[in-house]
Formats: C-alpha cells, sequence, structure tokens
C-alpha cells in the first residue's frame, strides 16, 4: 500500500471528512473508501470508491448525484487537495453485490 505524506494526524482528519461527506447524502449514499496511490504519471493520487444506495434513477438523476458527492469530496478535502490528485469511482449496492470486490467494502 502507497504511503501518503499526510502526519497520522492529518490520515484521521481526512478519513473524519471523507465519512462526514459520506453522511451529508442520507439514503444515496452507503459509504466512500479510498486509498492512496500514483496516477499514470506517478503524481500522488486519492482513489474514491463512492457506493450508491440502489434506486431506480434516470442517467440524468445519477449524473447530477455523482456530481454532487464529487463535489462535496473536492470542497472538504482542503490543503490534501493540494498534494494529490483526486480520481472517482462509482458503482451501485447491487453492482457491488454481484461482483464482491474486496476494495469496495
Amino acid at each position: 500500500m502507497p504511503i501518503t505524506r499526510l502526519s497520522p494526524e492529518q490520515l484521521k482528519e481526512f478519513d473524519q471528512m471523507v465519512r462526514q461527506t459520506a453522511t451529508k447524502f442520507p439514503g444515496e449514499v452507503i459509504r466512500i473508501r479510498y486509498s492512496f496511490g500514483d496516477d499514470w504519471y506517478g503524481d500522488p493520487a486519492i482513489f474514491f470508491r463512492i457506493l450508491l444506495a440502489d434506486g431506480d434513477r434516470r442517467n440524468d438523476q445519477l449524473a447530477a448525484l455523482t456530481t454532487r458527492v464529487r463535489n462535496a469530496l473536492w470542497d472538504a478535502l482542503g490543503p490534501a487537495g493540494l498534494d494529490y490528485g483526486p480520481f472517482f469511482s462509482i458503482r451501485t449496492k447491487a453492482e457491488q453485490d454481484k461482483l464482491q470486490d474486496p476494495e469496495w467494502e
């Protein structure tokens, strides 16, 4: 697992920020997981995995929700956003139940 440039205290604050962001979307976002790594250019990056509740959403509603969640995370990143490029992956609970990807648990 890549090591972050964040201190243990900053990492704890970062984790809390991610959890608080998820709670801003009750009934829509189940959880947000993340990991640190490098992007294609070798620059530091944060990879967010956003798990959405199942629902009958039109594509435009799904796009609007994912934009709101990404923007909330981006706004909450604070100083960490200056050093890490964020990347976002989004999946519904039904997709995760089918794929059983442990990184998303």
